[in-house]
């Protein structure tokens, strides 16, 4: 990402571009001290700007008034927060950070890792009044997010069932489905983790708001409410929802090959073993692993492994789930599936896997459909492995 950043004082000037590139990844800052460097530079050519609310060489904020007809992707710097605070240019910027207080850096580096963020996510925004919703767009679209809107609850259901929405957004007196409704359905479907919700309301009753977070919303705001104010909120939501992907996924994934690890398995996949009337399990096994390790090493092995992860990936079906048993040794859960049915997803893997990087390698393999647990299927597919080993590997039984 490139920045332009622009400010009359050389030292601010360079504090701000060694900590933002220090703590940014892939960020670029470029400075300006003046309006007439800003009008040479090609304004196209960044994805962000940072400016003062003034510069020397200009009156009010004909500069801020440039950058705004180029791009809306502005942050101001201000020392006068009460004069900015009613600026009508407020409106039009995405934030603004006081510049005498350090911890303001530290709160833009985070601002700019949400905003790079949020460009792959989806609200939806749920509000019968058009002027009100339109306003509330307007602020999330400001901070780069994908939006949805449903004018009611029941329009809602509909945008969740056709879309992968990140967080929820809703007013709480609507027509036909109101939002303490919407709330109650939506829970039956998904987590607190796996949806946030914000309530937007203007009723004053602090026990009606209490009363959502009770029934599943995470967090309230009252009407009318500032810009920056929702932002906040739905940034910090934001950051709180990725943190708790990113537990969740080193809780279920092995962190080299990104397949499930074995709390997944037994944790999730043995809740879920009972659901399908007809299912198989195939346990895959890299052949002579060891000698491959020995003779390339464990940084060659591991990316073998990764290369057979994503193979696999690319040949099973979404429905399908890759484990990473142990070592070298896979399992695949395919629902709705039988054993001979499962052969034909392993045999597409095994014409798929090409060597790598002229390391030609093979699996094992070893399938079942037969057994009333999850322990007793993997077992009976496990024996079919041995026994594709101690028939000279690069095999599949089943």
């Amino acid at each position: 990402m490139r920045i332009l950043i622009a400010d009359s004082d050389y030292i601010y000037l360079k504090l701000l571009k060694n900590y933002l590139e220090k703590y940014l990844v892939n960020v670029k800052c470029e400075l300006v001290s003046s309006f007439k460097e800003l009008k040479e530079k090609k304004l196209s050519d960044y994805e962000l700007f940072i400016t003062n609310i003034s510069l020397p060489d200009v009156e009010e904020s004909e500069h801020l008034e440039y950058i705004l007809k180029h791009s809306d992707n502005v942050i101001v710097i201000t020392k006068f927060e009460d004069s900015f605070l009613k600026s009508s240019l407020r409106e039009q910027v995405i934030d603004y950070i006081m510049k005498e207080d350090i911890h303001s850096i530290e709160y833009l580096v985070k601002l700019i890792k949400r905003l790079g963020k949020n460009k792959d996510l989806n609200v939806l925004v749920v509000e019968d009044s058009y002027v009100i919703r339109e306003h509330e767009k307007k602020i999330l679209k400001k901070i780069r997010l994908n939006v949805f809107e449903a004018a009611n609850g029941k329009e809602a259901l509909d945008v969740l069932e056709k879309e992968n929405i990140n967080l929820l957004i809703t007013d709480l007196v609507m027509p036909g489905m109101d939002g303490e409704q919407l709330i109650v359905r939506v829970r039956e479907d998904y987590s607190m983790n796996s949806l946030p919700i914000i309530v937007i309301s203007g009723n004053e009753d602090t026990n009606k708001f209490l009363k959502t977070l009770k029934l599943g919303a995470n967090d309230y705001l009252k009407k009318p409410f500032l810009k920056e104010e929702l932002m906040i909120r739905v940034n910090n939501l934001l950051d709180v929802y990725d943190n708790m992907r990113k537990i969740e996924n080193q809780l279920k994934k092995d962190p080299l090959t990104e397949a499930y690890n074995r709390f997944y398995l037994e944790h999730i996949l043995e809740n879920a073993f009972n659901v399908y009337e007809t299912k198989s399990i195939a346990m895959l096994d890299i052949d002579f692993f060891k000698k491959i390790n020995d003779t390339y090493g464990h940084q060659i092995g591991d990316e073998i492994l990764k290369h057979f992860v994503n193979t696999i990936k690319n040949s099973i079906r979404k429905s399908d789930v890759l484990v990473r048993y142990g070592g070298e040794e896979f399992l695949i859960f395919m629902p709705n599936t039988s054993k001979k049915e499962a052969a034909i997803v392993l045999y597409k893997i095994k014409k798929a896997l090409e060597p790598y990087k002229d390391i030609r390698y093979t699996f094992s393999a070893g399938i079942a459909d037969e057994g009333e647990s999850l322990a007793e299927m993997i077992k009976i597919a496990d024996e079919r492995l041995y026994q594709s080993k101690e028939e000279g590997r690069d095999k599949i039984t089943f």
